[in-house]
């Protein structure tokens, strides 16, 4: 900030990004007064007067560990919520709930992969720094993330799903075939989509920043999760619950 008495410069690291009409705080400024050396001293000596009658508060926010703990709980109960109404959804549109178990198993498997990976960021941080692995831990943005996986998983399991129903049409019974030519037709979707995907959430990661690192972290182990867990999770699961059933009925 500077005028026709006053030369005002902030001190130390980040003083790039300071602007004349800028509000970033800095510990420490230089202060030139262009003005004879007595009235400088009169000028610094009510500064002092009023900086020490108006102290300066500085602000802070912070949520307790209760009240995190109380927002993480209403999040995953929001989670679980979600897995029901996606069963509904499913069990609607295919007419079968077996579809729905098939796809929130696959969902549940997406979710805890990158919860786990999450976990173990703790141990890998110091070894893989190099790769920005930090000690990530569960916070809202990590939650908003586990959303965006499930439903980013939901639609290429749904996108296979009805590539079998479509194949499977007015046969008497679905076959492990019939998923096999199911999966190889959607194969070419799925690997572009997901490339895609990871082609961005890699680089939201790799460049975002500190706000939202844990937020990609955790997008890049879901995205990988939640590619192959449509074609060897959710269709292997559709497969099995079928033949128990069918067994069920024979027996």
């Amino acid at each position: 900030m500077t005028d026709a008495s006053i030369n005002l410069e902030p001190l130390g690291d980040g003083t790039e990004a300071w602007e004349a009409d800028s509000q970033l705080p800095f510990e420490k400024w230089s202060v030139v007064l262009n003005l004879p050396a007595a009235e400088a001293d009169k000028v610094m000596e009510a500064l002092k007067d009023d900086m020490s009658d108006e102290p300066v508060w500085i602000s802070s926010s912070s949520v307790g560990s209760r009240v995190a703990e109380d927002m993480i709980g209403r999040a995953f109960g929001a989670l679980f919520a979600s897995l029901l109404c996606i069963i509904a959804y499913i069990w609607f549109r295919f007419q079968r709930v077996i579809y729905g178990f098939a796809a929130v198993a696959a969902l549940l498997h997406d979710v805890l992969i990158t919860l786990g990976a999450i976990a173990v960021s703790a141990y890998l941080a110091s070894a893989l720094g190099f790769l920005q692995i930090d000690e990530f831990k569960i916070s809202l943005t990590v939650v908003a993330a586990i959303l965006t996986i499930i439903g980013y998983s939901l639609n290429d399991t749904i996108v296979v799903f009805d590539r079998i129903r479509e194949t499977k049409g007015k046969a008497p019974r679905l076959t492990g075939d019939m998923i096999n030519v199911s999966i190889n037709q959607t194969l070419s979707r799925t690997l572009l989509t997901s490339i895609t995907t990871l082609i961005v959430v890699v680089l939201l990661y790799w460049f975002g920043g500190e706000g939202i690192h844990a937020f990609a972290f955790a997008l890049v182990v879901g995205v990988i999760a939640g590619t192959y867990s449509s074609i060897f999770i959710a269709s292997p699961i559709l497969l099995f619950l079928i033949e128990r059933g069918e067994r069920q009925k024979v027996a």
